[in-house]
C-alpha cells in the first residue's frame, strides 16, 4: 500500500536546510511516494553515548535491533554539540569493524535534512547489535545522536556462515 510521502508531502523535493534551494527528498527520492507496508516501514536506530567530556576518547554506545523484523541500513544522521570521530562494529558479523578506523562525524554523517546515503544498504539481522566508539574533537562536552535510518523488512537474505 502507497501513501503520499510524508517528508516533502508529495512534491518530490524538499528545502535544503543550509541554502533553501530545493533537493531531491531523501526519503521518497522524489518519486512522491513510501510504501506503508512493513517490509518498507521506515526505522531509526538511535546510538547516542552519555555526553562526551572535552577530548574523551573511546566511549562506547550500543544498539540492538528489535526482534520483530530484520533492517535494511540506508542512511547515516548525526546532530551533535562539537567535532567527534565514531567506530562502528557489527555483533553479527563476530565484532567486526565496519571500518579500518575511526572516522570523523562530517565525514561519516549527514544532516536529517540532507542524510548521508549508503551507497549499497547494509544488512542488520534482527536481535544484532551494533556498537560504536566515539571520541571527543571538540575540546568542549558534547552532545552526540547518531541514527541509522533504513527499513525494518519481513526477512533479509539468508546470513553467510562462517
Amino acid at each position: 500500500m502507497n501513501s503520499t510521502c510524508p517528508a516533502c508531502q508529495g512534491r518530490g523535493a524538499v528545502a535544503n536546510a543550509q541554502t533553501g534551494s530545493p533537493q531531491k527528498c531523501p526519503l521518497c527520492l522524489g518519486t512522491t511516494q513510501v510504501s506503508l507496508d512493513l517490509t518498507d516501514q521506515l526505522f531509526w536506530y538511535l546510538i547516542s553515548p552519555a555526553q562526551l567530556t572535552a577530548n574523551q576518547q573511546g566511549v562506547l554506545a550500543s544498539v540492538t535491533t528489535d526482534n520483530d523484523a530484520d533492517f535494511q541500513w540506508r542512511w547515516i544522521i548525526s546532530s551533535q554539540t562539537g567535532l567527534y570521530s565514531v567506530e562502528l562494529f557489527d555483533s553479527f558479523a563476530g565484532n567486526s569493524p565496519l571500518m579500518t578506523g575511526p572516522i570523523n562525524g562530517e565525514n561519516f554523517a549527514g544532516t536529517a535534512q540532507l542524510p548521508f546515503r549508503m551507497p549499497k544498504p547494509y544488512p542488520i539481522y534482527r536481535t544484532s547489535t551494533i556498537k560504536a566508539k566515539f571520541n571527543d574533537r571538540s575540546a568542549a562536552p558534547n552532545t552526540i545522536q547518531l541514527c541509522l535510518a533504513g527499513y525494518k523488512i519481513d526477512k533479509l537474505p539468508k546470513a553467510p556462515t562462517s
